[in-house]
């Protein structure tokens, strides 16, 4: 602030940005990180990130449809 009280735009710009990094919505990671956690628990009894069961199966579904296909694709030659 300047000695008439007046506040400059860097100060402002200041502000915004440390009120924009302490807001969780505007962080992707953040908010992808709650988006793709279990709704019941997010944090498990060690502090850690516990993803959705939804997640979990989705990622083991299309691990077993690429195996699938590449074994197909690849490896199968009669």
């Amino acid at each position: 602030m300047d000695a008439q009280g007046h506040v400059t735009p860097e100060e402002i710009r200041r502000a915004l940005l440390s009120m924009d990094r302490s807001d969780a919505e505007s962080n992707l990671r953040q908010a992808l990180l709650r988006l793709l956690a279990d709704d019941l628990k997010p944090i498990d009894e060690r502090g850690r990130w516990k993803p959705s069961p939804l997640l979990i199966l989705v990622a083991v579904l299309v691990c077993a449809l690429g195996g699938v296909f590449f074994y197909f694709t690849l490896g199968a030659h009669p």
